[in-house]
């Protein structure tokens, strides 16, 4: 079958950092961090609030780098906390000032399981997961461990940490969206290193993908289409900005110098928290700051024991790849690094 690479705007398309109001049209945002530039696209936008927000959450994370691990899950909570607050802020969103997720610890081994993240149906995490279009898992509750298990930039520690844990993401190389030749047709394609193929894959990549052995590469891709027509340029985006969406449950970003991409297995038993990143690094954040403001003695603990390195990662990594996530949602835009990850 003859394709061709999906063009937007001059430029091939691939898989964009915003969930929701994602801008195609737009070149990538390379810089250091996306502080300075965000705050001048609020200003341009007369979003006083908005801006307020933004400028609190920058000075939390200021702080929280020249903070010890104990300390710093406290203002790096408060810099998610606002920088949400931005975002639904932008977006004309409503929301409550109650966090909307609680925790509570459970036993008396300093264990990962024992840490229990509630997800409440009120305040600022329901907001942001009814603005992302995801569950907002009310009532319900998750471990530390599940939600940190879901984040592919420190699932190489998860999985070293936990000998024998189930690796849950598959790397994609390569990733672009691809239109048959003489036709509307078209679809999201990707690569995968052979190393990542075996007896399950094809189970695990379920459901919607498929894969095929291309002249030795092998192939991921979307068995569902969308159409794509250069004379109806309009209708044509948006039927594409509702498959760019589908896809983007599945497959999440490490924000990087060249973003990578990674497609989250379809694992029996382990499908009952279905969150984005920016969802889980909130939650997982809130329980962390807790821990350092009402029991550091306890969160010091957790140092001791074989997840040391897991939560020294995490509290390292997530308030930049938060931060770019954000970003991206309140302007659209998809912004990389300029440094390595």
């Amino acid at each position: 079958m003859s394709a061709h690479k999906l063009h937007i705007a001059g430029k091939a398309v691939g898989l964009h950092g915003s969930l929701i109001d994602t801008d195609f049209r737009k070149p990538r945002v390379l810089c250091s961090d996306p502080w300075e530039f965000v705050a001048l696209w609020l200003k341009r936008d007369h979003q006083k609030d908005a801006l307020f927000y933004w400028d609190q959450a920058r000075h939390f994370y200021l702080a929280s780098k020249s903070l010890p691990e104990l300390s710093s899950p406290l203002t790096s909570y408060y810099c998610f906390l606002n920088a949400v607050k931005a975002l639904l802020s932008a977006s004309g969103q409503e929301f409550t000032e109650s966090h909307g997720v609680g925790g509570r610890s459970t036993g008396n081994v300093k264990s990962l399981d024992n840490e229990i993240v509630d997800f409440q149906g009120g305040g600022i995490l329901p907001a942001l997961c009814k603005y992302l279009e995801e569950p907002d898992n009310a009532g319900k509750d998750f471990t530390l461990k599940d939600i940190l298990w879901q984040m592919p930039f420190i699932h190489r520690a998860y999985c070293l940490t936990f000998k024998g844990a189930t690796e849950l993401f598959i790397p994609l190389i390569n990733q672009c969206f691809m239109r048959k030749d003489g036709s509307k047709e078209a679809w999201f394609q990707a690569e995968i290193n052979k190393r990542y193929i075996n007896a399950h894959t094809k189970k695990a990549i379920q459901p919607g993908f498929e894969l095929y052995e291309n002249e030795g590469v092998c192939e991921l891709r979307r068995k569902r289409r969308f159409k794509w027509s250069g004379r109806d340029i309009e209708n044509s985006i948006t039927e594409f900005l509702k498959y760019h969406k589908t896809i983007r449950r599945r497959i999440m970003p490490i924000y990087s110098s060249e973003n990578r991409w990674y497609l989250k297995k379809s694992v029996s038993g382990h499908d009952k928290l279905n969150n984005s990143q920016l969802v889980l690094m909130f939650a997982a954040m809130h329980r962390l700051s807790e821990l350092s403001r009402y029991d550091p003695i306890s969160l010091a603990g957790h140092f001791n024991v074989n997840h040391n390195w897991l939560l020294a990662e995490f509290i390292k990594a997530s308030p930049s790849q938060f931060v770019y996530g954000i970003a991206s949602e309140i302007t659209g835009l998809e912004f990389i690094r300029p440094d390595a990850f």
